[in-house]
């Protein structure tokens, strides 16, 4: 146990993997593993002239200047995590520090330096873990409550490292309240803020049933279906993607979805256009007609899905480049068929 957290303290950057035993197929014999810095050296200048062209390479001891050298190099390269994400929390909970940066400033360099050492390492679920426990979330309430939306943007991004695939984390983000501020944010955020905060609510809750249920719960299916009408591509594509998670595995959130009737809403932005984010446009829709319900199949007519569906067939990139927007195309036409609202040709005007 010991061993291991003083592993995850001291991570050495670029550091070597050695081959196991388990390797079936031997190659070529390898140079025999360093244990110490000297043999580090040989290691790397044994494994060079394996890899160079033929010619002798002279191995000899390594001279003092040298070894102070390295020493040096190796020491710079050790990283001490935990010290690294006590000084990220004291500057990002520093209220004084980062209430004092103004709308649309730059971020200081303490702090940027702050924000780029948690997303370097609390992508480790380990690492998470121990950011919490030292009292990292405390940064959440002093960034979200800066002005500047480059603070609020980054520590979306750090909160959804944090807890994506991460149980724990998830669970201290909600009773935390960071998933009602995060619904709050996507209401009010604009362009890469709005972005982050979806993408930080995304991570929050996609795999954890509690947030989930919490999200559904609070009127987030009603949000999200909002903001597929977002100016940022991004924003949407985010919005589209969770929609599509909940619609597939939480039967009360494709009621609401339907409710919205999101169904109308994507044929409107079909009609416009398509882009990035028709595939996932596409994939909600296919989620909502799944089991064929006759509400959606109705909501598809009165919108004349089947004829924006159509026009979308006849752009030559969906037939060799996106060929999965193209087999969702079909796959919902073949569900919908081909009426439309009144029994007219889908072909004709839209109405």
């Amino acid at each position: 146990m010991g061993s291991n957290q003083q592993d995850n303290q001291n991570q050495m950057a670029g550091s070597l993997t050695f081959p196991g035993s388990s390797n079936v197929q031997a190659v070529s014999e390898q140079p025999r593993q360093p244990r110490n810095l000297q043999g580090l050296l040989r290691f790397a200048m044994e494994a060079t002239k394996i890899e160079d062209a033929p010619g002798e390479s002279q191995i000899g001891p390594i001279d003092e200047e040298r070894r102070k050298f390295l020493e040096e190099a190796l020491k710079n390269l050790t990283v001490n995590v935990s010290e690294v994400l006590r000084e990220a929390i004291k500057v990002l909970a520093n209220t004084e520090v980062m209430h004092a940066i103004q709308l649309g400033q730059a971020l200081p360099e303490e702090v940027q330096t702050a924000f780029d050492n948690l997303l370097d390492f609390t992508d480790n679920i380990d690492m998470a873990v121990d950011f919490y426990k030292m009292g990292g979330f405390s940064i959440f309430p002093v960034c979200y409550g800066s002005e500047n939306e480059k603070v609020r943007a980054r520590a979306s991004s750090v909160l959804g490292e944090l807890c994506q695939n991460n149980p724990f984390c998830q669970s201290r983000a909600l009773e935390f309240g960071l998933l009602n501020v995060l619904l709050s944010l996507v209401e009010t955020e604009q362009g890469t803020a709005l972005a982050k905060s979806l993408y930080a609510l995304s991570c929050a809750t996609r795999e954890y049933e509690p947030a989930c249920r919490e999200l559904i719960a609070q009127g987030g299916c009603g949000t999200l279906v909002r903001l597929f009408r977002a100016g940022d591509e991004q924003a949407r594509t985010k919005a589209a993607f969770l929609t599509r998670y909940l619609a597939t595995h939480y039967p009360e959130a494709k009621a609401q979805f339907i409710n919205q009737n999101v169904v109308k809403t994507i044929t409107e932005q079909l009609k416009a256009g398509r882009d990035n984010t028709t595939e996932h446009y596409l994939s909600v829709l296919v989620s909502l007609v799944d089991g064929e319900d006759q509400t959606v199949l109705r909501q598809c007519r009165d919108s004349n899905l089947g004829h924006a569906l159509r026009e979308l067939l006849k752009l030559p990139e969906l037939q060799d480049q996106f060929i999965e927007e193209k087999d969702y195309c079909e796959e919902l036409l073949k569900v919908i068929g081909n009426q439309s609202s009144d029994g007219s040709n889908p072909d004709g005007a839209d109405r």
